[in-house]
C-alpha cells in the first residue's frame, strides 16, 4: 500500500514538473511594437552591440541673419568645428546610451559672438524583474539655437506627444540653458497588458550674450515645467496595441504666470509591417491659467501702465499622429500634433500645433539625400486684449557624398520664417537662410 502511495506521489511530481515548462511557454511574453525613434537612420544604420563612435565636423556656413530678428538684420560667415561622442551597451536586463555634441561657431566679423555649444543625452533602460521596465532620461543643452550641422541620420522630428519644451519657436540671439529629465517605469499586469508610470521636470533658461537688442532678454519668459502621468496599454494583437493615457503639466514662467493642464487620450500603435510602424492618439486637454499684464491706464488721473491678472480655464482638443517607414534604403516620416505646451521662451502657455516632413534616401550607392520640411502655430491660452500668436515655418536639404568609408562631403540648405502678432510680448519676425558646406568623418565603430 505504502509502495502504491509512493508511486501515485512520484507519478504526480513528473507530471507537475513536464507541465511547469509548457505553461511557461505558454506565457511566455510576445513583444509588443515599439515606438519609432525620433532619428532618420535607416534600418541597417541601428547598433546591436555595445560600441563607441567619434563623429567630427568642419564646416563654414553664410547666415543672412545670425540675430534671427529682421529688425536687427546682420549676416556674416560662420565656422564650425565640433563632433559627437556617442557611447552605447546593450544587455538582456539592460541598456545604456549617452551623447555628447561639443560644437564651436566663430564668426568671420561679428566675432563677439564666438560661443561653444554642448549638448548632452542619456538614454538608459533596466528591466529588474521579468514583468518591471524602467527607462531614464536626460537631455542637458547650453546653445544659442542656431541650426549645428549635423549628419542626415540625425535629423529629428518629434514623436508621440512627448513632454519636452517647445523646439518650434525661434528666439532672438540670447544664450539658451536647457534640461529636460524624465523617468518612466511599466509593469505587465498580464501577457497583453501593462501599466506605466512617468514623470520628470524640464528648465529653460536665457541671457544675454551681446544681442544688438538689449531689451530682447529681458521680454524672455523663463521655463520651469514639470510633467507626469498614467498610462495602460493592452495588446490586443502581435501588431496592435491600444491604451488609455492621463497625463499632468504645470508650467512656471515666474511668479506672475502659471498654468495647469491636465490630458486625458487614448492611443493606438500599429506596426503595419516589419518597416512600417502608425502611431496616433488623441482626446482633450483641460488648462488653468494665471497671468498678470500690463495694460494702459483708463483713469486719466493715473495715465500709466496698470497691472490686472486674468485668470482662465478652457477645454482644448489634443492630439496627434505619426507614420515612420525605416528600410536600408529609405526612411519616411510624417507626424503631427496638437498639445498645450510651454510658449518657447516668446510666450507663456499656448496651444501648439505642428506638422513636420522628412524624406532620407540614398542614391547611387555614394550620395544621400535628405528633406525637411515643418509648420507650427503656438497660440496664447491667455492675453488682456488679444492672444498672442506665433507661426513658425522651416525647410531644410541636406545632400552627402561619400569620399571614403569614414569621410563625407556635407552641402546644406536652411530656411526659417517666424511671424508674430502684435499682442506677443517681444515682436519678433524672421526670415533667415543658411548654407552649409562641411566635411564630416565618422570612426568606425569600436566594439567592446
Amino acid at each position: 500500500m505504502d509502495y502504491a502511495k509512493r508511486s501515485l506521489l512520484r507519478l504526480a511530481a513528473s507530471v507537475t514538473l513536464l507541465g511547469a515548462p509548457l505553461a511557461l511557454q505558454g506565457q511566455e511574453r510576445i513583444a509588443a511594437p515599439r515606438e519609432p525613434e525620433s532619428n532618420s537612420h535607416y534600418a541597417t544604420e541601428q547598433p546591436e552591440d555595445n560600441g563607441l563612435a567619434v563623429e567630427l565636423h568642419s564646416a563654414s556656413s553664410w547666415d543672412n541673419n545670425i540675430l534671427g530678428d529682421n529688425a536687427h538684420r546682420i549676416h556674416d560667415y560662420v565656422f564650425e568645428e565640433g563632433g559627437l561622442l556617442s557611447i552605447w551597451a546593450k544587455k538582456p536586463d539592460w541598456s545604456l546610451g549617452l551623447d555628447y555634441r561639443p560644437n564651436a561657431l566663430l564668426y568671420r566679423t561679428a566675432s563677439s559672438f564666438n560661443q561653444l555649444d554642448q549638448r548632452l543625452d542619456f538614454n538608459n533602460e533596466l528591466h529588474l524583474a521579468r514583468h518591471l521596465f524602467f527607462r531614464l532620461r536626460d537631455s542637458l543643452d547650453y546653445a544659442t539655437g542656431v541650426l549645428e550641422p549635423q549628419t542626415n541620420g540625425n535629423i529629428s522630428l518629434p514623436v508621440n506627444g512627448s513632454p519636452n519644451l517647445n523646439n518650434t519657436v525661434f528666439t532672438p540671439f540670447a544664450r539658451q540653458f536647457a534640461n529636460a529629465a524624465s523617468g518612466e517605469a511599466a509593469y505587465d499586469v498580464s501577457r497583453r497588458g501593462s501599466f506605466g508610470l512617468s514623470g520628470g521636470q524640464g528648465f529653460r533658461r536665457f541671457s544675454n550674450v551681446g544681442n544688438a537688442n538689449p531689451n530682447a532678454v529681458i521680454s524672455l519668459f523663463n521655463t520651469v515645467s514639470d510633467f507626469g502621468g498614467a498610462s495602460y496599454s493592452y495588446r490586443m494583437t502581435r501588431h496592435f496595441t491600444g491604451g488609455l493615457e492621463y497625463r499632468f503639466q504645470n508650467f512656471r514662467y515666474s511668479q506672475s504666470f502659471h498654468d495647469e493642464t491636465h490630458g486625458g487620450f487614448v492611443k493606438v500603435l500599429w506596426e503595419i509591417s516589419p518597416n512600417v510602424t502608425l502611431g496616433a492618439y488623441g482626446g482633450a486637454e483641460y488648462s488653468h491659467s494665471q497671468g498678470d499684464f500690463l495694460v494702459p491706464s483708463t483713469n486719466p488721473a493715473q495715465p500709466r501702465n496698470v497691472l490686472t491678472s486674468l485668470r482662465t480655464k478652457q477645454w482644448n482638443p489634443g492630439g496627434g499622429a505619426s507614420l515612420t517607414l525605416r528600410s536600408n534604403q529609405t526612411v519616411i516620416r510624417l507626424t503631427g500634433q496638437q498639445l498645450v505646451a510651454d510658449g518657447g521662451g516668446l510666450l507663456p502657455a499656448v496651444t501648439n500645433s505642428y506638422e513636420g516632413a522628412e524624406i532620407r534616401q540614398r542614391m547611387g550607392g555614394r550620395w544621400d539625400v535628405a528633406l525637411t520640411v515643418s509648420n507650427a502655430r503656438s497660440l496664447a491660452l491667455q492675453g488682456p486684449a488679444g492672444k498672442g500668436k506665433i507661426n513658425t515655418q522651416t525647410a531644410e536639404m541636406a545632400i552627402e557624398y561619400a569620399l571614403a568609408q569614414a569621410l563625407s562631403l556635407h552641402l546644406g540648405y536652411n530656411y526659417v520664417r517666424q511671424r508674430t502678432n502684435q499682442f506677443t510680448p517681444l515682436a519678433l519676425d524672421a526670415d533667415r537662410d543658411r548654407l552649409t558646406v562641411g566635411l564630416f568623418f565618422r570612426s568606425h565603430d569600436y566594439r567592446f
